[in-house]
């Protein structure tokens, strides 16, 4: 029997008209009016206003109605049937005033789209006094009062060639886990697309011996027999072994054991406080990550027993911007694994861990 190959439809692309409506419900009798100017913002209404602010959660309310900010509008034209204040120029002009507009628009009609609230943290000042400068918005999901509760997200917008401050960025997830929200990234790219990724602070542990519980003796062992350890390019072959004490350190072969550079510095100077020596001492068994494009997968149980569920990457070493991050975290989760970005903090190590979501 002969077929030929399938083929596929290509994914329609949306183009997000502005003459058109996104939603299919029908416009009301009586004409919505149109938003005017008002304190920086876009003003609307009684009645209108209250309703789109009760179900819907938008603007922000004063005493005759709501404000509006640019994308809430876009959003109001789109999906509540608001005409724009002066037609399609109107965005035109303010785009010209906010740079930043064409990405809140985007987002704002991305992830609202499953009936969730999404607020600008413009509206919710005196509400939530501590929203960092880098929020943008926060999020209900569809089950939260959002009058009552707190948000489930803080929502921080960035473009695929942004460079990447990783310092600033764990600084701004520490904030916005200390709120009680999760940070939620929108990053938009260059086709007008979303990707959401939620970013938490993680601390990987495995079940390994660590060198510190050795008695004084083995450890002693393990000092010599590294001492007489052949150097073989960046690592180092040993030849007898023995009973090896430490089995998540070193690769077997050849009747010996293999140390990398990293590993053999580890068991010489063990009072090293660097990045391999503190997840060594956590427990995990490392092994190179090169398959994978990053430093390390890490281990919690043997290598035997179940996959690395980390790949670790240090800072130093991390991507330089979000289209490189994208790469690096969608290779991990294609292979079942969390990425890890490893940072030197206060004497110590913190990870970052970004998990695409949609």
């Amino acid at each position: 029997m002969g077929g030929g190959e399938r083929t596929y439809r290509p994914r329609a692309r949306t183009t997000r008209s502005l003459d058109e409506p996104r939603s299919s419900n029908s416009p009301p009798a009586q004409p919505i009016p149109t938003p005017v100017e008002r304190d920086g913002f876009w003003f609307l209404p009684d009645p209108v206003a209250q309703r789109l602010h009760q179900k819907s959660a938008l603007g922000l309310r004063v005493s005759d109605g709501i404000l509006l900010t640019a994308e809430e509008v876009m959003f109001c034209h789109w999906y509540r049937h608001v005409p724009l204040p002066s037609g399609k120029q109107w965005f035109s002009m303010q785009l010209q005033k906010d740079a930043m507009l064409l990405r809140k628009t985007i987002a704002m009609d991305v992830m609202r789209n499953g009936g969730e609230r999404v607020v600008p943290a413009s509206h919710l000042s005196k509400r939530l006094a501590s929203i960092p400068d880098q929020t943008w918005a926060i999020r209900w999901e569809r089950h939260e009062t959002w009058t009552q509760h707190r948000g489930f997200s803080q929502i921080r917008l960035q473009q695929t060639h942004d460079p990447l401050d990783w310092d600033e960025l764990l600084a701004w997830v520490s904030k916005v886990d200390s709120d009680g929200h999760v940070a939620e990234l929108c990053v938009i790219d260059d086709e007008f697309d979303c990707t959401i990724y939620h970013l938490s602070e993680c601390r990987p542990v495995g079940n390994h011996l660590s060198v510190e519980l050795l008695d004084s003796g083995t450890r002693k062992r393990l000092e010599e027999a590294c001492q007489q350890s052949v150097r073989i390019g960046d690592g180092y072959f040993l030849s007898e072994t023995g009973e090896w004490p430490l089995p998540s350190i070193g690769i077997p072969h050849f009747s010996g054991r293999y140390l990398r550079r990293e590993e053999h510095q580890f068991l010489t100077a063990p009072n090293n406080n660097n990045l391999y020596a503190t997840l060594a001492g956590q427990g995990l068994l490392l092994r190179p990550g090169f398959k994978y494009g990053c430093k390390w997968r890490a281990y919690e149980m043997d290598i035997d027993q179940a996959h690395a569920p980390w790949l670790i990457q240090p800072m130093n070493d991390a991507p330089t911007n979000w289209e490189e991050v994208c790469l690096a975290v969608r290779l991990a989760e294609g292979v079942n694994k969390r990425w890890l970005c490893a940072f030197e903090r206060d004497e110590d190590f913190s990870f970052l861990n970004i998990k695409r979501i949609g």
